[in-house]
């Protein structure tokens, strides 16, 4: 889905909706909220643990819309992933520093500081994350302390995740190479 795709399914998930929601997203459909143009995702990564939603409601608006809950491992279409605690890779809402990215009659989206969002990268640092990083870090201009502060704000075991902390070291030297030279 890209950019339109993922508003229209917000549009009928807020419609379809019986009760207020809050959804607290990250990964490809945060970035494209975020502007991030040419960013496309095949799923919305939904913090199950810091969303506010009646689970049973929000499934029935889900498939009234289109867009199947943790469909079977062998689908290959758009969908939403409901990530749990023990595979979530962001750090804690802190309404301070939340972005509510869209919002309508019954549903709200919101996502984590940019700092939080490119930790919550760090798990892999393939390629896709590499680009969503790279547009996090110059459209908010972000500084390998503030990242760092972010991955120690990670959930256990991340923080102290052997990969993610070799992957912030190579971020380290990849936003050396990012900077400008006069």
């Amino acid at each position: 889905m890209n950019k339109d795709d993922l508003l229209q399914y917000l549009a009928k998930l807020d419609a379809s909706l019986q009760k207020p929601a809050k959804l607290y997203i990250y990964g490809g459909a945060a970035l494209m909220l975020l502007e991030e143009e040419t960013r496309i995702s095949l799923d919305i990564d939904v913090a199950a643990p810091y969303s506010e939603v009646d689970y049973s409601d929000f499934c029935q608006a889900c498939l009234s819309a289109g867009i199947p809950v943790n469909p079977s491992a062998d689908y290959a279409g758009e969908h939403i992933e409901w990530v749990g605690p023990l595979r979530l890779c962001l750090p804690k809402p802190n309404p301070e520093t939340d972005m509510i990215l869209w919002q309508g009659k019954n549903l709200i989206v919101q996502t984590a500081a940019p700092a939080r969002l490119v930790a919550s990268k760090l798990i892999r640092y393939d390629e896709t994350d590499q680009s969503d990083i790279h547009f996090l870090c110059f459209q908010h201009q972000l500084n390998f302390n503030q990242i760092r502060k972010a991955v120690s704000e990670l959930p256990d075991p991340f923080q102290t995740d052997i990969l993610v902390l070799e992957n912030l070291e190579s971020l380290k030297m990849d936003m050396h190479l990012w900077r400008p030279t006069s």
